[in-house]
């Protein structure tokens, strides 16, 4: 009997550590690359599963792309917010970037300003590699150009380094679950209940 207790007792201190532990080994949440893909949406860096992990835990994600001449004349690295974001069918993620300013130079430092008359710059980012904006006049509100590109997209989550982050990945749409439409506008409103 002894024999069982001194081994309960030696099982209880070499149990794994705590999560508040995990948390402490790991260091705080920061800025960390989790995925990339390609042009044509094909997984190219990290992990696809990190980036739909993290945006399941609630955490905030950001996107950077870019381009350079092939002669190394110039170069330029954008990167945005995901201001609001889709989760599609467990794989693919499109995520509407913050808003912009269009600037007059995207190359030379120098020369950049913003725009007069201001533009406005609204995209989207896709895992599948697309990147699609549109610039609209900031007087008028007119769709001055609509741009549709692919790109090499590198997807950033603010979290815990993902083989630390114990918290639990929500699937917010479990197979068969349907939202209740209560009022949409493109339809006839539903008869008065008696």
């Amino acid at each position: 009997m002894k024999t069982l207790a001194g081994l309960a007792v030696l099982a209880l201190f070499a149990s794994p550590v705590s999560a508040a532990e995990k948390v402490r080994e790991c260091g705080p949440s920061a800025w960390r690359h989790v995925f990339s893909s390609d042009p044509q949406g094909k997984d190219a860096g990290g992990s696809r599963q990190a980036l739909i992990d993290a945006l399941r835990r609630g955490s905030p994600l950001r996107v950077g792309w870019g381009e350079a001449d092939a002669d190394g004349k110039w170069k330029v690295e954008e990167f945005a917010d995901a201001r609001f974001t889709n989760l599609m069918n467990g794989r693919d993620v499109v995520a509407q970037l913050d808003d912009a300013m269009i600037q007059t130079n995207y190359t030379d430092a120098a020369k950049a300003g913003l725009r007069d008359p201001a533009m406005s710059w609204h995209a989207l980012a896709s895992t599948d590699g697309r990147l699609e904006a549109i610039m609209v006049e900031t007087a008028t509100g007119k769709v001055a150009r609509k741009l549709v590109q692919r790109t090499h997209f590198h997807w950033y989550a603010f979290a815990p380094d993902p083989g630390c982050d114990a918290r639990d990945a929500i699937d917010s749409a479990p197979r068969g679950r349907m939202n209740e439409v209560i009022f949409d506008s493109r339809k006839q409103a539903p008869a008065e209940k008696p």
